[in-house]
């Protein structure tokens, strides 16, 4: 085999031949591996000029958002008649589809506001603004079927309707100078809900304003240095890592860098306890829960956030080994194992949503490590990890197709794995054709069409990039088919030549997925590294 491969290396690769330069007789040569950067540069700065065109966009504002509700009294006047009698039927699609993935709000006092609306007792401006967004999440959570049924209806009417209603309330409620955690925590969940539908610049527009209100109302401090009582320190602090996960999420949709750093504050991480545990009487904090809690998926993602975003010792020192940064994963991993996973019910759809979702972004974070690696050996040719790319996009879309836990699909739907998509199409135009590659050409086909279904008009940054990469891809691999990418079905949805994945076809569907051996590799084991 050794013997064999020394003599394929003493010819120039077909590329080099084709160019006419010199080749190295490495494999990938330097030249071919040169090549393909400058090319992937070409196709991400080439979006420039097609988003030039989209300057206006700052010139013509949205007709809703947290800044721009007008005060329309006789629209919200119908609007309270209309939703008055399926608040009930909200709250309850609010309670199971959005609450255990949302968990900015404190359940009982929320209820206590929605009985004082069957009550007939008015509502403060800020209490009806959380109202309304609540109203929205439970509305954007829906099925369009659901929707039909409760709200008579179609989907996106009713998006387009509550959405105005929660921006006119928000106006009222003044948020840029309330001093009101409810107002700040309707902003933060509509903006939220609002990325879903695809609004992802005007999200990370708005996203800014919520994080200065949100200084100027101290929630970045926590609330101990103030000696404010338990559960209001407890809001507070769940109410500043929603506002950071919104950060994170919303920049990354436009490829840049969050605006909330962690020198910025002091606010500590939300207990691990059920909402029924936290009352406005308590005098002492609870102790923590270990395992599963409402609140549980906050908690492993402000643990996430702070050790690979925001930790210097991840990524960002270029002087650090692939394996200091992968033993920081691994690190992070045991701990979240051992405090939450393992106790776990994974036949519970929920705690299997929630498992998954920690499990992909560790294994995400696996991938950055050895991206940044300065190693001799060329990390895009690493079976390994490319295997483990394809099976994260795998379990991305089982998230988002499985019918076990459909109804907490919506939110699955707006995390997209850009890099590791971009990881996979770049993989593809260099490697061969095998079983391993179609395998993986069919995976990142069906995520691709399945998100132009989902977020027709997204206008995330990187979407134009991803659709070039996926052009490049689709001719690269007609060439080495020896046909026409004009020819080459695989971009068009319609083709009988494409079967779209469904829930289980190509995926394991058994809810009891072993989580160490998720993607491929067992990112608790230090030998991987």
């Amino acid at each position: 085999m050794s013997g064999q491969h020394a003599e394929l290396n003493k010819r120039s690769c077909t590329r080099c031949s084709q160019r006419k330069v010199r080749c190295d007789k490495k494999y990938p040569c330097n030249g071919c591996t040169k090549a393909e950067i400058s090319e992937l540069r070409d196709i991400i700065e080439s979006s420039s000029d097609e988003e030039s065109s989209d300057a206006s966009y700052f010139g013509i504002l949205p007709e809703s958002g947290i800044l721009r509700g007008e005060n329309d009294s006789q629209f919200l006047d119908s609007f309270r008649i209309y939703v008055g009698s399926r608040t009930e039927a909200l709250w309850r699609v609010y309670l199971e589809n959005v609450a255990p993935l949302i968990a900015i709000l404190h359940k009982p006092s929320m209820a206590q506001i929605i009985q004082s609306t069957y009550a007939g007792v008015g509502l403060a401006p800020s209490d009806e603004a959380l109202l309304f967004s609540v109203y929205f999440a439970a509305v954007v959570s829906m099925k369009p079927a659901d929707c039909l049924s409760i709200l008579k209806v179609d989907h996106d009417t009713a998006i387009q309707n509550f959405k105005r209603a929660v921006s006119q309330a928000l106006h009222r409620a003044n948020l840029i100078k309330c001093q009101s955690l409810s107002t700040l925590q309707a902003s933060v969940l509509f903006l939220l809900c609002c990325r879903v539908g695809g609004d992802t610049r005007l999200v990370w527009a708005e996203s800014a304003v919520v994080i200065r209100v949100a200084q100027a109302q101290g929630v970045h401090r926590d609330g101990d240095n103030f000696g404010l009582p338990p559960f209001e320190a407890e809001i507070r602090r769940r109410l500043w890592w929603h506002i950071c996960m919104l950060d994170m999420l919303s920049s990354r949709d436009q490829g840049v860098d969050t605006q909330i750093r962690p020198e910025m504050f002091d606010t500590k991480f939300p207990l691990n306890v059920d909402d029924h545990v936290l009352t406005p009487q308590m005098t002492e904090y609870p102790e923590p829960t270990i395992g599963f809690t409402n609140i549980t998926i906050c908690v492993m993602n402000c643990s996430m956030m702070t050790e690979m975003l925001w930790s210097e010792k991840l990524g960002e020192s270029s002087n650090q080994s692939t394996q200091d940064r992968a033993s920081r994963i691994t690190a992070l991993g045991k701990r979240i194992h051992e405090q939450y996973l393992n106790h776990f019910n994974l036949e519970i759809p929920i705690h299997w949503v929630f498992a998954t979702i920690i499990r992909l972004q560790l294994s995400q974070a696996w991938l950055a490590a050895h991206f940044h690696s300065g190693q001799d050996q060329p990390f895009q040719h690493n079976d390994s990890v490319f295997e483990t790319a394809v099976e994260i996009v795998q379990f991305a879309y089982l998230l988002q197709t499985n019918e076990a836990t459909t109804q907490w699909s919506w939110l699955c739907k707006s995390y997209k794995e850009w890099h590791v998509m971009a990881f996979i199409l770049s993989e593809l135009c260099s490697r061969p054709l095998s079983p391993e590659t179609d395998h993986a050409w069919d995976v990142v086909t069906k995520m691709y069409h399945l998100w132009q279904r989902n977020h027709p008009n997204s206008d995330a940054l990187l979407e134009k990039p991803l659709d070039r990469l996926m052009e490049r891809t689709t001719a690269s691999r007609a060439s080495k088919q020896g046909a026409s990418s004009k020819s080459h079905p695989s971009l068009d949805p319609d083709s009988s030549n494409v079967s779209y994945l469904e829930a289980g076809d190509g995926i394991p569907y058994d809810l009891d997925q072993n989580l160490a051996d998720f993607g491929g590799l067992d990112w608790l084991s230090n030998s991987l590294f």
